[in-house]
């Protein structure tokens, strides 16, 4: 059976290129993170992204729950970020069955190298569309984010949260 060229993308124009946008951008961060020796971005990143924009530390559970997935899921997750030495875990103070996971210096580090790699990246879309075209630029995203996001509440710990999308 042949597709029709108008049927074989969910997105329309507009939402194609936002997620190749958003795609790119992100490729290129990738890219120059490894670059400047930070090992390839997995998954499990994402949560230390997230981890982030936590006001302090958060449990196991809670992780799960924010993130919704399930507790051994987050428990998973926490492990290989653990051996990747972006985490630590310690008892909770409240209850002893539960751990609370904190993010360590090398994440931080991790989080502020890629800060300043998208830093250098906007400054390089800056050069090539000038300061009122990325005005502009960011007037829109903020417009369409605003009208795609209705009275949606936005929360800046689920923003690296993979979203339904399909």
């Amino acid at each position: 059976m042949v597709v029709e060229a108008a049927f074989r993308s969910p997105q329309t124009d507009l939402g194609q290129a936002l997620r190749i946008a958003w795609w790119s951008y992100v490729h290129r961060l990738d890219a120059d993170m490894e670059a400047a020796g930070y090992p390839e971005r997995r998954a499990a990143m994402n949560y230390v992204f997230a981890l982030c924009a936590q006001p302090g530390p958060i449990t196991i559970s809670e992780m799960g729950r924010q993130f919704d997935v399930s507790r051994q899921a987050a428990s998973k997750i926490v492990a290989e970020l653990s051996r990747r030495g972006y985490v630590q875990t310690t008892a909770s103070s409240t209850d002893q069955r539960e751990k609370v996971v904190e993010l360590t210096p090398n994440a931080i580090e991790h989080v502020t190298a890629r800060r300043q790699a998208a830093a250098a990246l906007d400054e390089e879309i800056r050069a090539r569309i000038g300061d009122a075209g990325l005005d502009t630029l960011q007037e829109a995203l903020d417009a369409v984010g605003e009208v795609s996001r209705g009275k949606a509440e936005f929360n800046p710990a689920n923003f690296y949260r993979a979203p339904n999308l399909w």
